[in-house]
């Protein structure tokens, strides 16, 4: 062990000059990449000043999509009801999207698109006349929704289910 006050204090002395050299170091490399984002963001938000909520919406979403949305709304009474599925090859959240968007009226999800097709698919669809008249497929990265009647949905179900050989 060093008991040598000199020593000690020239250690901390030197640990105190390496810490406050890499703060230095850190504050010179961090605060123009910081000022420069920063610079972004404000005329960001200066352009975007009175903007309302729709404006913000169709920005954030896209035109297509809310064009798409506004449809459907017009579409389904907002005490209507309709079955939604995820067009994604694999799971996604669009369809929370979708719901969302067209919230108050009622979905009932049936799940992935490349899972409805087939026998076992085709009986997770309501049957009947009582069932919802209308389907929404749902897509990722603010891709329009599609609005289909169930019949017309059902025939390009049935169209796409897997042949079966024998046996």
């Amino acid at each position: 062990m060093i008991h040598n006050t000199a020593v000690l204090s020239f250690a901390g002395s030197v640990f105190r000059a390496v810490a406050i050299g890499l703060l230095g170091l850190f504050l010179v490399t961090s605060i123009p990449p910081a000022a420069v984002h920063t610079g972004t963001r404000g005329v960001q938000a200066a352009r975007q000043a009175g903007e309302d909520s729709a404006g913000a919406w169709r920005r954030v979403q896209g035109e297509d999509y809310v064009q798409a949305i506004e449809r459907i709304r017009r579409t389904i009474p907002r005490d209507g009801e309709y079955l939604i599925v995820n067009g994604a090859p694999e799971w996604h959240g669009g369809p929370y999207w979708v719901r969302f968007d067209l919230a108050p009226r009622r979905a009932r999800y049936l799940g992935l698109l490349s899972e409805l097709a087939g026998r076992d698919g085709l009986e997770r669809l309501p049957a009947g006349p009582t069932g919802p008249h209308w389907v929404v497929v749902a897509y990722p990265d603010r891709q329009p929704p599609l609005l289909i009647e169930r019949e017309v949905f059902l025939r390009q179900l049935r169209q796409l289910e897997p042949t079966r050989g024998p046996g």
